[in-house]
Formats: C-alpha cells, sequence, structure tokens
C-alpha cells in the first residue's frame, strides 16, 4: 500500500502543476495627449528585459507592460526598477513603478479567458 501511494504521489503532483492556469495580463496607456507621443519602456516583462521604443497617435493605445503569472493581479507583478519615459513636443514625463501601479489602480480591469488587460485613460500622463 504505502509503495503504490509513493508511485502515485508524484503524478499527481505534476497534474497539479500542469492544471494551474496562466494568465497573460497587459497594460496599456491611452494617448489623451492630442499628438504623436514618443515611448520608451524598460523592464516592462517578466518575459524578456528588452527596452522598448514605440509612438502612439493622438487617441491609440500603446503597450507598456506584459507579464505572464499564475493569478496575480498585474500591480503585484510591476518591478520596482519599471520605468516609462514619454515624450512629445512639449516636454518629457517619467513614470516610474510607484506611478503606474497608482494609476492602475483606478483602471479598468478586462478579462477574457486567459486575456486580462488594463487601459491608463488619465490625462496626467502628457508631459
Amino acid at each position: 500500500m504505502t509503495r503504490s501511494v509513493g508511485l502515485i504521489l508524484p503524478f499527481v503532483s505534476l497534474y497539479g502543476c500542469a492544471a494551474q492556469q496562466v494568465y497573460n495580463n497587459h497594460v496599456y496607456i491611452e494617448n489623451r495627449c492630442g499628438q504623436l507621443l514618443e515611448l520608451k519602456v524598460s523592464n516592462s516583462s517578466n518575459m524578456h528585459t528588452l527596452d522598448r521604443n514605440m509612438t502612439a497617435l493622438a487617441g491609440s493605445r500603446a503597450l507598456v507592460a506584459s507579464f505572464v503569472s499564475y493569478g496575480e493581479d498585474v500591480i503585484e507583478q510591476v518591478p520596482n526598477h519599471y520605468l516609462l519615459t514619454i515624450n512629445d513636443t512639449a516636454g518629457s514625463k517619467t513614470i516610474n513603478s510607484s506611478e503606474l501601479k497608482r494609476q492602475l489602480i483606478g483602471a479598468q480591469k478586462i478579462s477574457e479567458g486567459t486575456q486580462r488587460e488594463w487601459t491608463v485613460r488619465e490625462a496626467s500622463i502628457c508631459p
């Protein structure tokens, strides 16, 4: 009896890990600044460590963070060294992890299956 339990236990453990749901968490900002934004984001993902440069036309959205999780909310996943720099013709603004987390508290979460997204729609992100 003990031997059969010893053989079954590893398979039950593996099944528990394999059945765990994986979520894709995406954070967007919506450009409400009225002009083209140039964006540079660092430490914005737990899937890669690349810095990314992008642009966002007025009224469009830009992906500024993306994390894979096993259920954690996106706010828990934003690393302390996250940095988003936003430039337009008026100047520059930097959003660090604390500011992004503050913005996410008020952002609506949309879930579709394993895809979850938040869009920051605050004009306060404008330089």
